[in-house]
């Protein structure tokens, strides 16, 4: 892929992250003015609950959304663009959910009704995950081994939590067996505790190991007085990368630069 093409896509990519945060601005507004004139008039119509309903859902999706777009420019974008895939269908099914008027089938448990509930809450589940990976894979950028490793655990135990929730949904709650449930909740409890620690955990020690980088940078430079200094000349792909990892970090092309040689010195 050519410069040029990259260009174009990163454009693109902050062109749709632009709309989808006026998407949730938009939204939000709209659910307040709703909500304000419910207050006032001490009403809310069969209409209006819709409508506010929708909108909710609409800023959700792109809430989601942005976090699928976080890593859709580097290597693994096929996971964003899946998630922005499944969140869509969420979407979609919330709305059928919120304006179709199902009348009796409403009651029929393995209907149509319950068909598109249950893939409402299995999409909006897997969407939730895979927002919640893609946030945590900006991490597989980060300087230290160990922390890169830690990354393949949290995303794994990410992938369980809807794997255990999933069955249950599909069987209407028959899941687990009564005999098993014990085993299995306490389980599914563990999990979700690792996944919370690895979540927390992680960013914050990236965090900390990145400023630590940048406070050993100024003294590396001072302390090789001897040193010659190199002028490197990038260009095509690994421009254009070193150029977007600067922007999202907030730093100059020369730090990024810097950083990687700093990480692979500690390897």
């Amino acid at each position: 892929m050519s410069t040029q093409q990259n260009a174009a896509e990163i454009r693109n990519i902050k062109g749709i992250r632009r709309v989808a945060v006026w998407t949730v601005v938009v939204a939000l507004v709209i659910t307040a003015l709703i909500g304000i004139y419910t207050i006032v008039s001490g009403e809310l119509g069969e209409t209006q609950s819709k409508v506010m309903l929708t909108t909710l859902a609409v800023a959700a999706f792109s809430v989601l959304a942005l976090c699928h777009l976080a890593i859709v420019e580097r290597d693994v974008k096929a996971v964003g663009w899946i998630g922005i895939g499944t969140s869509a269908l969420a979407l979609t099914t919330a709305a059928i959910l919120i304006w179709w008027d199902f009348g009796d089938y409403m009651y029929q448990q393995d209907g149509l009704y319950g068909n598109i509930t249950k893939t409402f809450t299995i999409t909006g589940l897997v969407a939730l995950s895979l927002a919640h990976a893609n946030l945590m894979l900006l991490l597989q950028t980060a300087p230290v081994r160990w922390i890169r490793s830690s990354l393949s655990v949290a995303l794994i135990l990410i992938a369980i939590v809807p794997t255990l929730i999933i069955p249950i949904i599909l069987t209407d709650g028959m899941f687990p067996p009564q005999s098993f449930q014990d085993v299995y909740w306490r389980f599914f409890g563990v999990i979700l505790i690792l996944d919370a620690l690895c979540t927390i955990a992680l960013p914050v020690a990236t965090l900390i190991v990145r400023g630590q980088d940048k406070r050993d940078e100024p003294t590396s430079t001072s302390g090789t007085s001897t040193a010659k200094s190199v002028t490197v000349t990038l260009t095509g792909v690994a421009a254009t990368w070193v150029n977007t990892q600067a922007a999202e970090s907030s730093r100059t092309a020369d730090q990024v630069v810097t950083s990687l040689i700093a990480a692979a010195r500690k390897k």
